[in-house]
């Protein structure tokens, strides 16, 4: 069921205006950047976006030399956190996706994760790739705050969920900011 509704989702998203896909983007992460959980991090954890998924390459480049940014790097079943120090630390790997040339796998606590996704439900759980990275990731609660961001085109009332699936802390689109976990409801 999850395979179907994954090619489902990724269709709609692809035939989601450029235009459309750029502004969200711009507006999520302008979102972001005002939120106190963000000002207040200094380690952050992002997905490199690629195809119509939510771009981050303007948000990694405007906060590398700011903040320690850490982005994913496979390494078979698992996913290793990288510190990058420029966009030119990257080049592509796994799935074709842009990962860090090194492997300096980092296993400290991180301020924020920002969590990639097909698509999300108002419930804060997230319909991946099918790998299970993230969920592992999320399990080790080696993060202080999730924070999902979506398009508010692709936002579901619920999606099917594993016993293994996790749920963000926060969701962010172009739209509103969701507060899934209760502890954030006075941090907006």
């Amino acid at each position: 069921m999850k395979k179907e509704l994954r090619k489902k989702f990724i269709s709609k998203r692809d035939i989601l205006p450029e235009d459309y896909r750029k502004m969200a983007s711009e507006k999520i992460f302008s979102t972001l950047e005002e939120h106190k959980l963000f000002k207040a991090a200094e380690k952050i954890f992002i997905f490199v976006g690629f195809g119509t998924e939510i771009q981050t390459e303007n948000f990694i480049k405007r906060w590398i030399n700011k903040k320690q940014i850490f982005v994913p790097k496979i390494d078979g079943n698992d996913m290793n956190l990288i510190q990058i120090k420029s966009w030119n630390d990257l080049e592509p790997g796994c799935f074709g996706i842009l990962e860090p040339k090194h492997s300096a796998n980092y296993v400290g606590e991180i301020d924020l994760v920002i969590t990639p996704s097909i698509v999300y439900d108002k419930n804060g759980y997230r319909l991946g790739y099918g790998k299970g990275f993230y969920d592992k990731y999320l399990a080790l609660n080696n993060h202080n705050t999730s924070i999902g961001i979506s398009y508010d085109k692709l936002l579901q009332n619920d999606i099917p969920i594993d016993s293994h699936d996790k749920a963000v802390d926060i969701i962010i689109t172009e739209e509103k900011i969701l507060i899934i976990n209760e502890k954030y409801n006075s941090n907006n």
